[in-house]
């Protein structure tokens, strides 16, 4: 069987870096060889330029996985008014086995893991100089979207236990056709742990290989976050502080650090200093789902499908800066964040490793000086007095605030072991089921509990 690759990836690469002005020869217009996609330096450089947009497509970061994560976690805080009926689904835990954005979020995923696979196999064509950088980002790219996959459609959260018993979804890792019908695929659904594993695995791998900085695209500081996101999912503490401290310590002494004030960090159209790496957006190219659904036709998106409510905007202390970014209009709250068009989606800020990393070393009852420190840093830019000795509650008071509607609405909340909306953290109904599409390709692929 010849293998294809999606020549819309080559025309996403041309999108997403806009310093490129050299014209594609498509002999096909709708695929073409992956031995000829993928038979030059400057090709596979392209096919990866292209990943990238396509892990910033709307069922991805470039929203989806922000905002639906945020509706699992509504409880109360949010409320969907909108017309689309499979929003409403995710946010009232009522899923039908054929909605349509867990079908695209898994579909998406899997796109670019078939993708950073074809291009991980060719690296011998790359330059020698420049092949640990691009393995590095290829494997930050398929670890993000197994991640995603995971945390949507594994049959529980990973703190669950039971890790390796429990149905994740298929690991897929060698090179193959970019088409997910492909017999190949039909592959059952490998554990939990071994899901965690592969990410860890390549997201370790990424960090050792990728630059302190990298322009838009991934580098050293926004893998190690990720490292201490997975970690923290796993209630690993050690592992999660010493990921962000690695984080910390490469992103300041590289120039990032954290912006003035709160709400410069959102509703650019640039990445900030704050911004260890973002989904980018402007007129030619990229999506940002948050816009569509956060904000309001006052500012050019819909009509406000996605409301505050008081239960949430009564959880800002006076004086606390944060709430100033949140808007009134339409008759509802509104998150401020995704409020302009245009703007980059926020994956990975620095202010969440100053988080994760207070969190981890309460926990552990360790760097008491550093804990302080760390919430001081959130504490002071929100225009907060300082907390001499942070308990983890308030630890966790300020993680929920400082990255409220983000997208880390629900992991926190299984986590931490949460009720969301009177359903207990480990609730069938919150996580997604595998979607019907893919089962009718896949016999393999079983069904999650609480599902048909």
């Amino acid at each position: 069987m010849t293998k294809k690759i999606s020549i819309s990836l080559l025309v996403a690469a041309t999108l997403f870096a806009s310093s490129c002005d050299k014209k594609l020869n498509l002999q096909d217009p709708q695929a073409i060889d992956a031995t000829t996609a993928l038979s030059t330096d400057d090709r596979v450089k392209k096919v990866l330029i292209g990943n990238y947009a396509a892990l910033g497509s709307a069922s991805l970061y470039g929203g989806d996985v922000l905002w639906m994560s945020e509706l699992l976690a509504s409880d109360g805080e949010l409320t969907w008014v909108g017309t689309f009926p499979d929003p409403r689904q995710i946010w009232g835990k009522n899923m039908l086995v054929n909605n349509s954005n867990a079908f695209a979020t898994y579909a998406a995923a899997y796109r670019v893991i078939y993708n950073s696979n074809n291009i991980l196999a060719n690296l011998s064509v790359v330059k020698t100089a420049d092949q640990p950088k691009v393995e590095g980002e290829a494997k930050f790219q398929r670890a993000l979207a197994y991640f995603e996959l995971v945390k949507f459609f594994g049959e529980k959260p990973y703190v669950a236990g039971s890790t390796t018993t429990l149905k994740g979804v298929p690991v897929i890792t060698t090179p193959g056709p970019s088409a997910p019908q492909s017999t190949e695929y039909n592959l059952p659904r490998a554990s939990v742990e071994a899901v965690y594993q592969q990410v860890i695995q390549d997201l370790t791998d990424a960090e050792s290989k990728l630059p302190n900085t990298n322009g838009v695209y991934a580098n050293k500081p926004s893998a190690q976050l990720a490292l201490a996101r997975v970690y923290l999912q796993q209630a690993k503490f050690t592992e999660a502080r010493d990921a962000a401290n690695r984080c910390i310590t490469t992103a300041t002494a590289n120039g990032f650090s954290l912006v003035s004030g709160y709400d410069a960090a959102f509703n650019n159209a640039a990445n900030t200093r704050e911004d260890l790496f973002a989904m980018q957006y402007n007129l030619v190219s990229g999506t940002n789902s948050c816009f569509t659904y956060f904000s309001t036709g006052t500012y050019g998106a819909r009509d406000g499908d996605i409301e505050v409510t008081d239960k949430h905007m009564n959880k800002y202390a006076a004086g606390d800066t944060r709430k100033d970014l949140f808007f009134f209009d339409a008759g509802a709250y509104r998150v401020g964040k995704w409020r302009d068009n245009y703007r980059n989606v926020k994956v990975f800020r620095l202010a969440e490793a100053y988080l994760t990393r207070a969190e981890c070393n309460a926990r552990l009852g360790q760097n008491a000086a550093s804990v302080a420190a760390d919430i001081k840093l959130i504490r002071d830019r929100a225009g907060l007095p300082e907390l001499a000795a942070p308990t983890l509650a308030q630890i966790l008071n300020e993680r929920e605030l400082e990255l409220a509607f983000e997208g880390q609405g629900i992991w926190d909340a299984k986590r931490l072991k949460l009720s969301v909306d009177g359903r207990s953290w480990d609730d069938p109904k919150l996580t997604f089921p595998m979607p019907l599409r893919e089962r009718n390709i896949n016999g393999g692929l079983d069904q999650n509990p609480g599902y048909n």
